[in-house]
């Protein structure tokens, strides 16, 4: 399991499982393992799920990826004592803008 600070100081859970399912389903993001904690310490963004009070999408603009500039988004599940990563993938924008 890998521990994670978010940008208010909370820790942010990254299970095994959570990790194998990030990278069956979005194997791109198998190179961008190391920018994950940057995302959730200094994001560019940070929405509130549609689906969910309690899930949140952090968002951070890197210019180098896939030859162009896209966002890393962790989908983040917050809970009373920690939070723990949902997904985490490539999109080109942030969603709701």
């Amino acid at each position: 399991m890998r521990r994670f600070i978010d940008e208010r100081g909370n820790e942010v859970r990254l299970t095994d499982e959570r990790l194998q399912h990030i990278l069956k389903r979005h194997p791109e993001m198998a190179y961008q393992m190391h920018r994950l904690a940057e995302t959730l310490a200094k994001p560019d963004a940070v929405r509130a799920s549609k689906s969910s009070p309690k899930v949140v999408l952090y968002y951070r603009l890197y210019p180098d990826l896939r030859g162009r500039s896209r966002y890393v988004c962790m989908v983040v599940k917050r809970g009373k004592e920690y939070s723990f990563v949902l997904t985490a993938y490539l999109d080109r924008k942030i969603k709701g803008d």
